[in-house]
Protein backbone atom coordinates (compact mmCIF):
# COMPACT_ATOMS: atom_id res chain seq x y z
CA UNK A 1 0.00 0.00 0.00
CA UNK A 2 1.17 3.52 -0.65
CA UNK A 3 2.05 5.71 2.29
CA UNK A 4 -0.05 8.79 2.75
CA UNK A 5 1.01 11.76 0.71
CA UNK A 6 1.59 15.32 1.73
CA UNK A 7 2.29 18.23 -0.57
CA UNK A 8 5.97 18.97 -0.93
CA UNK A 9 5.48 22.12 -2.90
CA UNK A 10 5.50 24.37 0.16
CA UNK A 11 8.89 25.17 1.70
CA UNK A 12 9.71 22.70 4.46
CA UNK A 13 10.48 25.48 6.93
CA UNK A 14 7.16 27.32 6.49
CA UNK A 15 5.24 25.36 9.18
CA UNK A 16 8.09 25.88 11.67
CA UNK A 17 8.19 29.64 11.02
CA UNK A 18 4.40 29.93 11.36
CA UNK A 19 4.52 27.83 14.56
CA UNK A 20 7.23 30.06 16.09
CA UNK A 21 5.28 33.22 15.21
CA UNK A 22 2.10 31.73 16.64
CA UNK A 23 3.86 30.59 19.81
CA UNK A 24 5.04 34.18 20.32
CA UNK A 25 1.50 35.49 19.76
CA UNK A 26 -0.05 32.95 22.15
CA UNK A 27 2.64 33.64 24.76
CA UNK A 28 1.88 37.39 24.67
CA UNK A 29 -1.88 36.75 24.72
CA UNK A 30 -1.55 34.33 27.66
CA UNK A 31 0.56 36.81 29.59
CA UNK A 32 -1.61 39.88 28.93
CA UNK A 33 -4.84 37.99 29.71
CA UNK A 34 -3.43 36.88 33.08
CA UNK A 35 -2.51 40.43 34.15
CA UNK A 36 -5.43 42.13 32.37
CA UNK A 37 -6.80 43.89 35.45
CA UNK A 38 -3.54 45.68 36.28
CA UNK A 39 -2.79 46.93 32.74
CA UNK A 40 -6.16 48.53 31.92
CA UNK A 41 -4.71 51.92 30.79
CA UNK A 42 -2.29 50.14 28.44
CA UNK A 43 -4.97 47.74 27.17
CA UNK A 44 -7.30 50.56 26.22
CA UNK A 45 -4.54 52.61 24.58
CA UNK A 46 -3.74 52.61 20.86
CA UNK A 47 -0.87 50.17 21.45
CA UNK A 48 -2.98 47.75 23.48
CA UNK A 49 -5.73 47.67 20.84
CA UNK A 50 -3.15 47.31 18.04
CA UNK A 51 -1.54 44.30 19.74
CA UNK A 52 -4.96 42.70 20.15
CA UNK A 53 -5.81 43.33 16.49
CA UNK A 54 -2.50 41.80 15.35
CA UNK A 55 -3.03 38.75 17.59
CA UNK A 56 -6.56 38.14 16.26
CA UNK A 57 -5.34 38.38 12.66
CA UNK A 58 -2.37 36.09 13.42
CA UNK A 59 -4.65 33.54 15.12
CA UNK A 60 -7.06 33.45 12.17
CA UNK A 61 -4.24 33.37 9.61
CA UNK A 62 -2.19 30.64 11.34
CA UNK A 63 -5.20 28.42 12.04
CA UNK A 64 -6.27 28.76 8.40
CA UNK A 65 -2.75 27.83 7.24
CA UNK A 66 -2.44 24.76 9.47
CA UNK A 67 -5.98 23.56 8.73
CA UNK A 68 -5.37 23.75 4.98
CA UNK A 69 -2.12 21.85 5.54
CA UNK A 70 -4.04 19.13 7.36
CA UNK A 71 -6.68 18.92 4.63
CA UNK A 72 -3.88 18.20 2.16
CA UNK A 73 -2.80 15.31 4.40
CA UNK A 74 -6.26 13.73 4.65
CA UNK A 75 -7.19 14.28 1.01
CA UNK A 76 -8.44 11.01 -0.47
CA UNK A 77 -8.29 9.11 2.84
CA UNK A 78 -11.38 8.01 4.74
CA UNK A 79 -11.14 8.50 8.50
CA UNK A 80 -12.73 10.38 11.39
CA UNK A 81 -11.05 13.66 10.45
CA UNK A 82 -11.85 13.65 6.72
CA UNK A 83 -15.37 12.40 7.50
CA UNK A 84 -16.12 15.56 9.50
CA UNK A 85 -14.25 17.93 7.21
CA UNK A 86 -17.37 19.98 6.43
CA UNK A 87 -18.23 20.30 10.13
CA UNK A 88 -14.68 21.48 10.87
CA UNK A 89 -14.96 24.05 8.07
CA UNK A 90 -18.26 25.31 9.50
CA UNK A 91 -16.70 25.62 12.99
CA UNK A 92 -13.75 27.46 11.45
CA UNK A 93 -16.04 29.96 9.70
CA UNK A 94 -18.18 30.49 12.82
CA UNK A 95 -15.12 31.22 14.99
CA UNK A 96 -13.70 33.59 12.39
CA UNK A 97 -17.06 35.36 12.05
CA UNK A 98 -17.38 35.76 15.83
CA UNK A 99 -13.81 37.12 15.99
CA UNK A 100 -14.46 39.63 13.20
CA UNK A 101 -17.78 40.74 14.77
CA UNK A 102 -15.92 41.25 18.06
CA UNK A 103 -13.32 43.44 16.33
CA UNK A 104 -15.97 45.49 14.53
CA UNK A 105 -17.88 46.10 17.78
CA UNK A 106 -14.70 47.21 19.59
CA UNK A 107 -13.32 49.41 16.79
CA UNK A 108 -16.61 51.08 15.77
CA UNK A 109 -18.66 51.08 18.99
CA UNK A 110 -16.06 50.78 21.79
CA UNK A 111 -18.02 47.87 23.22
CA UNK A 112 -18.89 44.22 22.64
CA UNK A 113 -21.30 41.62 24.00
CA UNK A 114 -20.49 38.90 26.52
CA UNK A 115 -22.52 36.36 24.56
CA UNK A 116 -19.95 36.67 21.76
CA UNK A 117 -17.14 35.70 24.16
CA UNK A 118 -19.19 32.84 25.63
CA UNK A 119 -19.89 31.50 22.12
CA UNK A 120 -16.18 31.50 21.18
CA UNK A 121 -15.19 29.81 24.46
CA UNK A 122 -17.93 27.16 24.18
CA UNK A 123 -17.13 26.24 20.57
CA UNK A 124 -13.36 26.18 21.16
CA UNK A 125 -13.44 24.03 24.29
CA UNK A 126 -16.06 21.69 22.77
CA UNK A 127 -13.77 21.02 19.79
CA UNK A 128 -10.79 20.49 22.10
CA UNK A 129 -12.83 18.06 24.22
CA UNK A 130 -13.75 15.95 21.18
CA UNK A 131 -10.18 15.95 19.78
CA UNK A 132 -8.56 15.03 23.13
CA UNK A 133 -11.10 12.25 23.67
CA UNK A 134 -10.37 10.76 20.24
CA UNK A 135 -6.59 10.89 20.81
CA UNK A 136 -6.79 9.32 24.28
CA UNK A 137 -9.08 6.51 23.07
CA UNK A 138 -6.72 5.72 20.20
CA UNK A 139 -3.63 5.74 22.47
CA UNK A 140 -5.29 3.44 25.01
CA UNK A 141 -6.41 1.08 22.23
CA UNK A 142 -2.77 0.90 21.08
CA UNK A 143 -1.67 0.25 24.65
CA UNK A 144 -4.19 -2.57 24.94
CA UNK A 145 -2.48 -4.28 22.00
CA UNK A 146 1.22 -3.66 22.71
CA UNK A 147 1.38 -2.84 26.45
CA UNK A 148 3.87 -0.07 25.62
CA UNK A 149 4.36 2.20 28.65
CA UNK A 150 4.63 5.35 26.49
CA UNK A 151 1.22 4.60 24.93
CA UNK A 152 -0.26 4.47 28.42
CA UNK A 153 1.53 7.59 29.71
CA UNK A 154 0.70 9.69 26.67
CA UNK A 155 -2.87 8.39 26.65
CA UNK A 156 -3.22 9.29 30.33
CA UNK A 157 -1.83 12.77 29.61
CA UNK A 158 -4.39 13.42 26.87
CA UNK A 159 -7.13 11.93 29.07
CA UNK A 160 -6.37 14.50 31.78
CA UNK A 161 -6.42 17.23 29.13
CA UNK A 162 -9.88 15.96 28.17
CA UNK A 163 -11.01 16.08 31.83
CA UNK A 164 -9.46 19.53 32.28
CA UNK A 165 -11.26 20.88 29.20
CA UNK A 166 -14.49 19.24 30.33
CA UNK A 167 -14.22 21.15 33.63
CA UNK A 168 -12.91 24.40 32.11
CA UNK A 169 -15.88 24.77 29.76
CA UNK A 170 -18.63 25.05 32.43
CA UNK A 171 -16.27 26.96 34.75
CA UNK A 172 -15.48 29.71 32.25
CA UNK A 173 -19.04 29.90 30.96
CA UNK A 174 -20.24 30.23 34.56
CA UNK A 175 -17.75 33.05 35.25
CA UNK A 176 -18.61 34.83 32.01
CA UNK A 177 -22.36 34.67 32.68
CA UNK A 178 -21.65 36.68 35.85
CA UNK A 179 -20.34 39.53 33.69
CA UNK A 180 -22.57 42.33 32.36
CA UNK A 181 -24.37 41.63 29.09
CA UNK A 182 -22.47 44.49 27.43
CA UNK A 183 -18.76 45.22 27.99
CA UNK A 184 -17.48 48.77 27.54
CA UNK A 185 -14.78 51.07 28.95
CA UNK A 186 -16.76 51.57 32.15
CA UNK A 187 -17.01 47.84 32.89
CA UNK A 188 -14.69 46.77 35.76
CA UNK A 189 -11.87 44.47 34.59
CA UNK A 190 -11.65 41.85 37.32
CA UNK A 191 -11.20 38.16 37.94
CA UNK A 192 -14.41 36.90 39.53
CA UNK A 193 -13.01 33.57 40.78
CA UNK A 194 -13.75 34.26 44.44
CA UNK A 195 -17.14 33.45 45.93
CA UNK A 196 -17.63 34.08 49.66
CA UNK A 197 -21.33 33.24 50.02
CA UNK A 198 -22.26 30.01 51.80
CA UNK A 199 -24.36 28.72 48.91
CA UNK A 200 -24.56 25.73 46.59
CA UNK A 201 -23.62 27.97 43.68
CA UNK A 202 -20.39 29.05 45.39
CA UNK A 203 -19.58 25.45 46.31
CA UNK A 204 -19.99 24.37 42.67
CA UNK A 205 -17.90 27.27 41.46
CA UNK A 206 -15.10 26.59 43.97
CA UNK A 207 -15.10 22.86 43.23
CA UNK A 208 -14.86 23.47 39.49
CA UNK A 209 -11.97 25.86 40.07
CA UNK A 210 -10.13 23.38 42.30
CA UNK A 211 -10.63 20.40 39.98
CA UNK A 212 -9.58 22.50 36.99
CA UNK A 213 -6.32 23.38 38.78
CA UNK A 214 -5.67 19.78 39.91
CA UNK A 215 -6.17 18.32 36.42
CA UNK A 216 -4.01 21.08 34.94
CA UNK A 217 -1.11 20.30 37.29
CA UNK A 218 -1.55 16.58 36.60
CA UNK A 219 -1.39 16.76 32.80
CA UNK A 220 1.56 19.17 32.93
CA UNK A 221 3.42 16.62 35.10
CA UNK A 222 2.44 13.77 32.76
CA UNK A 223 3.60 15.76 29.74
CA UNK A 224 6.95 16.21 31.48
CA UNK A 225 7.29 12.49 32.28
CA UNK A 226 6.33 11.54 28.71
CA UNK A 227 8.92 13.99 27.37
CA UNK A 228 11.67 12.25 29.32
CA UNK A 229 10.76 8.99 27.54
CA UNK A 230 11.27 10.73 24.20
CA UNK A 231 14.43 12.65 25.10
CA UNK A 232 16.35 10.33 27.42
CA UNK A 233 18.62 9.21 24.54
CA UNK A 234 20.23 12.67 24.72
CA UNK A 235 21.81 11.77 28.09
CA UNK A 236 24.95 10.55 26.34
CA UNK A 237 25.22 13.72 24.26
CA UNK A 238 24.65 16.19 27.12
CA UNK A 239 25.93 14.22 30.08
CA UNK A 240 23.80 12.90 32.93
CA UNK A 241 24.08 15.96 35.19
CA UNK A 242 23.27 18.51 32.46
CA UNK A 243 20.36 16.40 31.21
CA UNK A 244 18.85 16.08 34.71
CA UNK A 245 19.19 19.85 35.29
CA UNK A 246 17.61 20.68 31.91
CA UNK A 247 14.63 18.34 32.36
CA UNK A 248 14.07 19.13 36.04
CA UNK A 249 14.42 22.92 36.16
CA UNK A 250 11.29 23.87 34.11
CA UNK A 251 8.91 21.60 36.03
CA UNK A 252 10.30 22.62 39.46
CA UNK A 253 9.97 26.33 38.62
CA UNK A 254 6.48 25.76 37.20
CA UNK A 255 5.14 24.03 40.31
CA UNK A 256 6.86 26.46 42.66
CA UNK A 257 5.42 29.46 40.83
CA UNK A 258 1.96 27.93 40.36
CA UNK A 259 1.52 26.79 43.97
CA UNK A 260 3.19 29.89 45.43
CA UNK A 261 0.99 32.21 43.37
CA UNK A 262 -2.20 30.16 43.42
CA UNK A 263 -4.14 32.42 45.80
CA UNK A 264 -2.84 35.57 44.14
CA UNK A 265 -3.79 34.33 40.68
CA UNK A 266 -7.40 33.82 41.72
CA UNK A 267 -7.88 36.72 44.14
CA UNK A 268 -5.94 39.64 42.64
CA UNK A 269 -7.67 42.98 43.13
CA UNK A 270 -7.13 46.58 42.13
CA UNK A 271 -5.70 47.60 45.52
CA UNK A 272 -2.17 46.42 44.76
CA UNK A 273 0.48 49.13 44.78
CA UNK A 274 2.74 49.87 41.82
CA UNK A 275 5.69 47.87 43.17
CA UNK A 276 3.42 44.92 43.91
CA UNK A 277 2.03 45.08 40.37
CA UNK A 278 5.53 44.97 38.90
CA UNK A 279 6.55 42.00 41.08
CA UNK A 280 3.33 40.18 40.26
CA UNK A 281 3.79 40.83 36.53
CA UNK A 282 7.31 39.38 36.66
CA UNK A 283 6.08 36.31 38.55
CA UNK A 284 3.30 35.73 36.00
CA UNK A 285 5.82 36.14 33.17
CA UNK A 286 7.98 33.39 34.69
CA UNK A 287 4.93 31.16 35.12
CA UNK A 288 3.85 31.63 31.47
CA UNK A 289 7.46 30.97 30.42
CA UNK A 290 7.32 27.65 32.29
CA UNK A 291 4.08 26.70 30.53
CA UNK A 292 5.79 27.41 27.21
CA UNK A 293 8.84 25.44 28.40
CA UNK A 294 6.78 22.31 29.11
CA UNK A 295 5.16 22.49 25.67
CA UNK A 296 8.50 23.09 23.93
CA UNK A 297 10.08 20.27 25.94
CA UNK A 298 7.54 17.70 24.74
CA UNK A 299 7.45 19.19 21.24
CA UNK A 300 11.23 18.83 20.96
CA UNK A 301 10.83 15.19 21.98
CA UNK A 302 8.48 14.57 19.04
CA UNK A 303 10.71 16.58 16.71
CA UNK A 304 13.72 14.49 17.73
CA UNK A 305 11.74 11.39 16.69
CA UNK A 306 10.68 13.16 13.47
CA UNK A 307 14.33 13.91 12.66
CA UNK A 308 15.08 10.17 12.84
CA UNK A 309 12.48 9.65 10.07
CA UNK A 310 14.05 11.96 7.47
CA UNK A 311 14.19 9.09 4.98
CA UNK A 312 10.36 9.22 5.00
CA UNK A 313 9.37 12.91 4.52
CA UNK A 314 5.65 12.16 4.96
CA UNK A 315 6.03 10.63 8.42
CA UNK A 316 8.54 13.30 9.41
CA UNK A 317 6.02 16.01 8.48
CA UNK A 318 3.17 14.33 10.38
CA UNK A 319 5.25 14.09 13.57
CA UNK A 320 6.36 17.70 13.23
CA UNK A 321 2.70 18.75 12.86
CA UNK A 322 1.92 16.93 16.12
CA UNK A 323 4.89 18.63 17.84
CA UNK A 324 3.68 22.09 16.72
CA UNK A 325 0.18 21.22 17.94
CA UNK A 326 1.39 20.33 21.44
CA UNK A 327 3.61 23.41 21.77
CA UNK A 328 0.76 25.68 20.69
CA UNK A 329 -1.94 23.83 22.63
CA UNK A 330 -0.24 24.25 26.03
CA UNK A 331 -0.29 28.05 25.62
CA UNK A 332 -3.71 28.35 23.96
CA UNK A 333 -5.53 26.09 26.43
CA UNK A 334 -4.24 27.90 29.52
CA UNK A 335 -4.88 31.48 28.49
CA UNK A 336 -7.64 32.99 30.64
CA UNK A 337 -10.60 34.97 29.33
CA UNK A 338 -12.23 35.73 32.69
CA UNK A 339 -11.05 39.32 33.30
CA UNK A 340 -12.56 40.56 30.06
CA UNK A 341 -12.07 44.22 29.31
CA UNK A 342 -11.51 46.24 26.16
CA UNK A 343 -9.94 44.49 24.36
CA UNK A 344 -10.61 40.95 25.72
CA UNK A 345 -7.16 39.39 25.80
CA UNK A 346 -7.32 35.61 25.68
CA UNK A 347 -9.71 35.48 22.72
CA UNK A 348 -6.93 35.01 20.10
CA UNK A 349 -5.91 31.89 22.05
CA UNK A 350 -9.50 30.64 22.21
CA UNK A 351 -9.91 31.05 18.45
CA UNK A 352 -6.74 29.03 17.82
CA UNK A 353 -7.37 26.32 20.47
CA UNK A 354 -9.48 23.89 18.34
CA UNK A 355 -6.91 23.89 15.55
CA UNK A 356 -4.03 23.17 17.93
CA UNK A 357 -6.02 20.17 19.21
CA UNK A 358 -6.66 18.95 15.66
CA UNK A 359 -2.95 19.29 14.83
CA UNK A 360 -2.10 16.87 17.65
CA UNK A 361 -4.75 14.33 16.63
CA UNK A 362 -4.01 14.31 12.89
CA UNK A 363 -0.22 14.47 13.32
CA UNK A 364 -0.05 11.46 15.64
CA UNK A 365 -2.74 9.41 13.89
CA UNK A 366 -1.40 9.86 10.37
CA UNK A 367 2.23 9.24 11.30
CA UNK A 368 1.21 5.86 12.73
CA UNK A 369 -1.06 5.08 9.75
CA UNK A 370 1.77 5.92 7.34
CA UNK A 371 4.18 3.58 9.19
CA UNK A 372 1.64 0.75 9.32
CA UNK A 373 1.13 1.08 5.53
CA UNK A 374 4.83 1.21 4.62
CA UNK A 375 6.74 -2.10 4.74
CA UNK A 376 10.14 -0.43 4.24
CA UNK A 377 9.64 1.92 7.18
CA UNK A 378 8.44 -0.92 9.43
CA UNK A 379 11.53 -2.99 8.58
CA UNK A 380 13.80 -0.02 9.28
CA UNK A 381 12.18 0.56 12.68
CA UNK A 382 12.29 -3.14 13.51
CA UNK A 383 16.05 -3.28 12.80
CA UNK A 384 16.74 0.00 14.59
CA UNK A 385 18.29 0.10 18.07
CA UNK A 386 16.69 3.48 18.90
CA UNK A 387 13.95 3.25 21.54
CA UNK A 388 12.18 6.32 20.15
CA UNK A 389 11.58 4.53 16.86
CA UNK A 390 10.54 1.37 18.69
CA UNK A 391 7.71 3.39 20.28
CA UNK A 392 6.44 4.39 16.83
CA UNK A 393 6.84 0.80 15.67
CA UNK A 394 4.67 -0.44 18.54
CA UNK A 395 2.02 2.14 17.68
CA UNK A 396 2.05 0.98 14.04
CA UNK A 397 1.79 -2.70 15.04
CA UNK A 398 -1.24 -1.91 17.19
CA UNK A 399 -2.86 0.04 14.36
CA UNK A 400 -2.27 -2.86 11.97
CA UNK A 401 -4.00 -5.20 14.44
CA UNK A 402 -6.93 -2.75 14.70
CA UNK A 403 -7.20 -2.64 10.91
CA UNK A 404 -7.00 -6.43 10.70
CA UNK A 405 -9.74 -6.79 13.32
CA UNK A 406 -12.06 -4.51 11.37
CA UNK A 407 -11.50 -6.41 8.11
CA UNK A 408 -11.79 -9.87 9.68
CA UNK A 409 -14.94 -8.92 11.60
CA UNK A 410 -16.55 -7.52 8.46
CA UNK A 411 -15.68 -10.63 6.43
CA UNK A 412 -16.75 -13.01 9.24
CA UNK A 413 -20.09 -11.25 9.64
CA UNK A 414 -20.78 -11.44 5.88
CA UNK A 415 -19.77 -15.11 5.73
CA UNK A 416 -21.88 -15.97 8.80
CA UNK A 417 -24.93 -14.19 7.36
CA UNK A 418 -24.53 -16.03 4.03
CA UNK A 419 -24.27 -19.44 5.74
CA UNK A 420 -27.41 -18.89 7.82
CA UNK A 421 -29.27 -17.54 4.81
CA UNK A 422 -28.39 -20.64 2.75
CA UNK A 423 -29.39 -23.03 5.58
CA UNK A 424 -32.54 -21.03 6.45
CA UNK A 425 -31.46 -20.67 10.09
CA UNK A 426 -31.33 -17.66 12.37
CA UNK A 427 -27.99 -15.96 12.96
CA UNK A 428 -26.70 -16.90 16.42
CA UNK A 429 -23.35 -15.11 16.37
CA UNK A 430 -23.53 -11.47 17.30
CA UNK A 431 -20.85 -8.96 16.35
CA UNK A 432 -19.71 -9.05 19.98
CA UNK A 433 -19.28 -12.86 19.79
CA UNK A 434 -17.16 -12.57 16.64
CA UNK A 435 -15.09 -9.85 18.28
CA UNK A 436 -14.46 -12.05 21.32
CA UNK A 437 -13.41 -14.99 19.11
CA UNK A 438 -10.95 -12.74 17.31
CA UNK A 439 -9.55 -11.35 20.58
CA UNK A 440 -8.98 -14.90 21.84
CA UNK A 441 -7.20 -15.86 18.62
CA UNK A 442 -4.89 -12.84 18.82
CA UNK A 443 -4.08 -13.54 22.47
CA UNK A 444 -3.26 -17.16 21.62
CA UNK A 445 -1.05 -16.06 18.74
CA UNK A 446 0.82 -13.52 20.93
CA UNK A 447 1.28 -16.14 23.68
CA UNK A 448 2.85 -18.61 21.23
CA UNK A 449 5.12 -15.92 19.81
CA UNK A 450 6.32 -14.86 23.26
CA UNK A 451 7.16 -18.50 24.15
CA UNK A 452 9.14 -18.91 20.96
Amino acid sequence: MKSLDISSKNPSHSPLIIAIIMMTVLFIDFYLSTIANIIVPFSESFYGLSIFLIMIIASIGASHYFLNKLFVIVKGNRNAFSKYKKIIRVIQLILYALGIILLINILLQNKYYTINIISIVTISYSCSIVASLLVSIKLFSWYRENKNIFSFLFGLTILFIFINNLISLPLFDLLLFEKPYEINHNTPVEFNFECTDASTYCDIKQNLLNYQSYTLMTYILLFWISSIFLLHHHIKKLGKVKFIILVTLPIVIFYFQFIYQYNELYSLNDELKFDENVIYSIQVFILVLCYAGVGIFFGLGLRSVANLMKFSPNIENYLKMASYGIMLFILAANSTIVAIGIPPYGIPSMIFLPFASILIYVGIYYSVIAISNDVTVRKYIKNSTLNELKILGKFAESQMIDNMKDKVLKMSKQYSDQLHKQSNTDTTETEEDLKNYLEDAIKLFNTKNSKE
